[in-house]
Order: C-alpha cells, then sequence, then structure tokens
C-alpha cells in the first residue's frame, strides 16, 4: 500500500513538474523594450511646451511630393484601418486597432495626412492573464519634394488602474518628469507604458522610411 502510495506521489509530481514546464514556455514577460535599458531613459521622450510630441524628418532624395504623398496614403490606409490586427503581440510590426483608428486628413494639396491612432499596447500575454492598455495619438505628416516630416502627438492611455478603466496622458505619465525616479532609473508604474510607447514610435518611423523608398 505504501509502495503505491510513493509511487503516486512520485507520478503526481512529475506530471506537476511537466504541467509548471509547459506553463512556463507559454508565458510572456513584461515588456522591456527591443532596446538598452539606458535608451528609455532621460531624454527618450520629448516634450514642446509641455506635450509629448515624437518628431522625425525622413529623407526621400529624388522623390516628388505627390509620389511621396500617395506611397505613404497607401501605408496609412492599411496601417489606420478600423478593426484590423496584424502579425503577433512580441513581434515589432505588431498592431491591432480598436473602431476610431482612421486616416482623418488626406490633402494632397497641402501635402498633409492626418491619422488617429486607436490600437492596443501590449505589455505581456500570460497564460490567462494579458496585459494591455488602449492607446490613442494623432500622427501628422507633412509631405514635400524629398522629405517627409512626421510628427506624433496627443498620445493618451486607458487602462484599469484599479478597478475601472481610467484615461491618463502621456504627460501625466512617461515623461521624465513623471517616469523617472531620483536615482535615474524608471519607476515601475511607469515603465513599461513608456518603453512600449517609444519602441512604438521607432516602429512607426522605420514604417514610414520603408513606405518612402
Amino acid at each position: 500500500m505504501k509502495k503505491n502510495i510513493l509511487v503516486a506521489a512520485v507520478v503526481m509530481m512529475a506530471w506537476l513538474t511537466a504541467a509548471t514546464a509547459n506553463a512556463q514556455l507559454l508565458m510572456k514577460k513584461e515588456y522591456k523594450g527591443r532596446q538598452p535599458a539606458e535608451y528609455y531613459l532621460k531624454g527618450a521622450v520629448p516634450e514642446r511646451d509641455g506635450k509629448v510630441v515624437f518628431s522625425t524628418v525622413i529623407d526621400a532624395p529624388g522623390k516628388s511630393r505627390q509620389d511621396l504623398f500617395y506611397a505613404i496614403g497607401r501605408w496609412a490606409e492599411m496601417r489606420y484601418a478600423a478593426g484590423i490586427q496584424s502579425g503577433e503581440w512580441f513581434e515589432p510590426a505588431f498592431f491591432h486597432n480598436y473602431e476610431f483608428a482612421s486616416v482623418q486628413i488626406a490633402d494632397v494639396d497641402e501635402g498633409v495626412i492626418t491619422c488617429q491612432g486607436d490600437e492596443e499596447l501590449v505589455f505581456t500575454n500570460k497564460v490567462l492573464n494579458r496585459d494591455a492598455a488602449r492607446l490613442q495619438y494623432l500622427l501628422r505628416l507633412q509631405v514635400a519634394d524629398g522629405r517627409v516630416a512626421a510628427e506624433i502627438s496627443q498620445i493618451a492611455y486607458t487602462y484599469t488602474f484599479v478597478e475601472e478603466a481610467e484615461r491618463v496622458a502621456a504627460e501625466d505619465w512617461i515623461t521624465d518628469r513623471e517616469a523617472i525616479g531620483r536615482k535615474g532609473g524608471l519607476l515601475k508604474a511607469a515603465a513599461r507604458f513608456r518603453v512600449r510607447t517609444v519602441d512604438l514610435k521607432d516602429e512607426l518611423f522605420r514604417e514610414l522610411e520603408e513606405a518612402c523608398k
């Protein structure tokens, strides 16, 4: 009898060990970013007149304004189509749009394209536990001969911090003032929002560069 109990215990222990190992394979670690930790520290989130604004200028020598406008317009129509998803959450180009994602302005005469971002920002994806926020922002593109100026602003997150979902502006959450501690490191509460937003900015600007080629 004791032998049977011992065998059963060993079998159970082996099963639990295997189950734990399998669960660990399915679990995703909390989002740490695609760049070294220093990349997300002081200065990684720029401000203009007290507002978080990411900007860049993409050079496209030999490309006319019209050619660039239509190339970027095609990218924007796909990237900001409401209700669509592309890729897996841990891939750089992953995105899942909500219903308010759209291309708001596409003015070829002025060379202006304005996109409303409304998408899922995934931090971690564990078994029975998905940690994500809803992100909204404005992407404004100014197209000229041989160049495109891009600007991301009006960034805000909707996230369940305690019991109810709360909308928080980037200025109140991911700036140097709000997200960096006294010792120069990122504060835990805001770290994943800041890191994931910076990575998304990098990915959007990279996609724009590809669209300009």
